[in-house]
């Protein structure tokens, strides 16, 4: 138990002993911080009384440069003003002759200017009344000229004009002569269709009173036939009163009037078209009317 007691102070010794160590350690290395850091402030205060005094003899040297030069400028325009002074005397002399000289010589030239500016007005002057006289004469010359034109015009307008009425009346004269052999034309056309149409109706009047005749004869020999079938034979004589009563023409159609009073049977031209029932062929194989109108009783 002593022995634990002993070790335990040894080592809490030890530790005292490090730990005093320590802090001496750290003691010493502080005052070594502490002596840099002096030595590092003197350093600055070192360069900034050095820069200050640097700062102090650039200023010295400046103000001895500027003295230097004011003093120069002084000596030489104290020079320069003796130097002026000397020369005032002569220079007044001078500039007194060359005033009168440049006097005279501007007198010179206003005078050659005034004289020059005379001549050039009168030349211009002259000028205007020699342009205003040709502009006169060629303003006259001019309107000669448009009257000689206008008379020309005219007479052209004039000859042209005649020309032109001549050629309408011309115009017109042929245009009449025209219109008067229509009318001629359309007269005559007038009285031949006229009297063309007389003659066919005088035709007709003649033909269909020549077929009625006819007719008349066919219908009495008719019923005499029927009469003698219907009465020696009593044969069925329906088909024979039928035949009889179709007309002339031999047809199925309307009676034509003032045709002579024909009755015409029609029919397609084609094997398309409806048939009338009195004919027992499919179709009709003529294509030429011309040829076909007289076997189907047209007269026209």
């Amino acid at each position: 138990m002593r022995k634990k007691l002993d070790k335990k102070q040894e080592e809490i010794n030890e530790s005292r002993r490090l730990f005093f160590e320590h802090m001496n350690d750290k003691n010493i290395i502080k005052a070594v911080e502490q002596q840099h850091q002096e030595e590092e402030d003197e350093k600055i205060r070192k360069f900034i009384k050095a820069k200050k005094r640097l700062t102090q003899m650039a200023e010295e040297k400046e103000a001895e440069a500027l003295r230097t030069m004011e003093e120069h400028r002084e000596r030489i325009n104290k020079f320069l003003g003796e130097l002026i002074k000397e020369k005032l005397d002569n220079e007044d002399l001078i500039i007194a002759r060359d005033i009168a000289e440049a006097e005279a010589e501007w007198e010179k030239r206003e005078k050659e200017k005034y004289e020059k500016n005379k001549a050039e007005l009168k030349a211009i002057a002259e000028y205007r009344d020699i342009v205003m006289k040709k502009k006169e004469e060629e303003e006259r010359q001019r309107k000669i000229e448009a009257r000689e034109q206008l008379l020309a015009i005219k007479k052209a307008d004039q000859i042209f004009w005649e020309h032109e009425k001549e050629k309408k009346r011309k115009a017109d004269k042929e245009c009449r002569e025209i219109q008067d052999a229509h009318i001629q034309q359309m007269a005559k056309n007038k009285l031949n269709a006229k009297q063309a149409k007389q003659a066919e109706l005088e035709y007709y009047r003649l033909t269909e009173a020549l077929v009625a005749e006819k007719e008349k004869e066919f219908q009495d020999y008719a019923r005499e036939v029927i009469e003698l079938e219907s009465d020696s034979t009593n044969k069925y004589t329906y088909p024979l009163v039928k035949a009889v009563q179709e007309g002339p023409g031999g047809g199925r159609g309307p009676v034509f009037v003032d045709r002579g009073g024909l009755r015409p049977s029609y029919q397609t031209t084609d094997n398309t078209g409806v048939q009338l029932p009195f004919y027992n062929s499919q179709g009709s194989d003529y294509t030429n009317f011309q040829k076909t109108k007289g076997r189907l009783g047209f007269t026209w």
